[in-house]
């Protein structure tokens, strides 16, 4: 049963069981290099990168509530990505902040973390990270990837 009947015509209650993802795109300005790389990425450089988060959770039925019908605040996931990944990273290089090679795929993992530290219960939440290097190249880590081994 996807709905059923409340009071009012044209409203419905949730099933408890009724999941969504929501992903918030960010945008940050970065430099990097990779030291031993066999190509133009061994000399430092910039990218303009393009940072997808997700989530997925229940969809709260909090009648009357801000958050009703929603797992979570668009604005929650702004500004918990802007305080723990966006405002460490813009115009930063980003050899500076994390340890090992600057990798696309490790930074993601990096920017992963960084979301689980701020806050555990978002970190509960987070389902997908998708982060664009260049228009045409992004790695995106999963749960799955996470608990991989």
């Amino acid at each position: 049963m996807l709905a059923q009947r409340c009071r009012r015509p044209g409203d419905f209650a949730l099933p408890i069981f009724m999941h969504a993802i929501l992903t918030k795109e960010f945008h940050f300005e970065a430099a990097h290099q990779l030291p031993n790389h066999r190509g133009k990425c061994a000399r430092l450089h910039g990218h303009s990168y393009r940072l997808e988060v997700s989530v997925r959770g229940p969809i709260l039925p909090a009648r009357g509530a801000s958050d009703d019908g929603m797992v979570i605040d668009l604005d929650d996931i702004k500004q918990i990505v802007q305080a723990a990944v966006i405002s460490q990273v813009d115009h930063y290089n980003l050899n500076d902040l994390i340890a090992g090679p600057t990798t696309a795929e490790r930074i993601a993992h990096w920017i992963w973390d960084r979301l689980e530290q701020a806050s555990p219960a978002f970190g509960a939440l987070l389902w997908r990270i998708r982060l664009w290097e260049t228009a045409t190249g992004h790695v995106e880590i999963t749960r799955a990837e996470r608990s991989a081994t």
